[in-house]
């Protein structure tokens, strides 16, 4: 079963309407409904946050989402992200446009205030950077509490 019919299955199953799942990922219904018919909407479009607020909601975790679940003891704490990357620079001797070139995204913003951007940008961002670190990406996101 792929994504969007996961979490589509999932809504209807917990008994939710597409607006009510919508305004608490603070997200419109069109951009809902997308996450309900592509697959690759959910990494593409929403942050870790809010992927956790919508498994959490449907009754799941993050992994069954995706099917790929954090290693126990695996944990990386986002705010740690940015002096992994610059040992790795380090380390590989890549300068960080190098990098950014590996990665296929920008880092300089991230380095600078990563929890702030961990909230703006986009799954596919980490699934990118966590295995250029050797980091499997699930284990970024927080512990739910």
């Amino acid at each position: 079963m792929g994504t969007a019919n996961k979490i589509r299955t999932a809504r209807i199953r917990a008994g939710k309407s597409k607006t009510e799942v919508a305004e608490r990922l603070g997200l419109n219904t069109a951009w809902y409904d997308d996450l309900e018919r592509r697959d690759d909407e959910l990494a593409a479009t929403l942050t870790i946050f809010q992927a956790m607020d919508l498994a959490s909601l449907l009754g799941f975790r993050l992994g069954d989402l995706f099917g790929d679940s954090a290693l126990p003891g695996q944990a990386v704490a986002i705010i740690d992200l940015p002096a992994r990357i610059r040992a790795h620079l380090a380390s590989a001797g890549l300068s960080l446009k190098q990098f950014e070139d590996q990665v296929g995204w920008e880092l300089g913003p991230f380095l600078d205030s990563p929890v702030k951007l961990a909230a703006e940008l986009p799954i596919a961002f980490f699934q990118a950077l966590a295995p250029q670190l050797g980091i499997h990406w699930p284990s970024l996101a927080p512990e739910p509490g």
